[in-house]
């Protein structure tokens, strides 16, 4: 299996591409993890939105602004994956 990784701050709008296209994949085997490093507008509703929606494997976090790195360190410990691609 695979881990997606995306790190996010304040991108509420550009998060449904990635979405839709994660989406679109013919290979589903893989999760996507996000952590919203202190995000002021509507990121986690929309997080929040589709992993109700179920159609791939998603995880989130929201961490308080701490910087990129510090977002990616916690999206490598919550992975179950054998690899990780950022």
């Amino acid at each position: 299996m695979l881990s997606i990784v995306t790190a996010t701050y304040n991108r509420e709008l550009l998060l449904p591409r990635l979405y839709k296209s994660l989406t679109e994949q013919s290979c589903q085997d893989f999760e996507w993890i996000i952590v919203d490093d202190g995000s002021a507008d509507n990121t986690i509703s929309l997080l929040k939105e589709w992993t109700l929606e179920k159609k791939i494997n998603i995880k989130f976090f929201k961490q308080a602004n701490s910087g990129k790195h510090v977002a990616l360190n916690l999206a490598f410990k919550n992975s179950g994956a054998e690899f990780i691609l950022i």
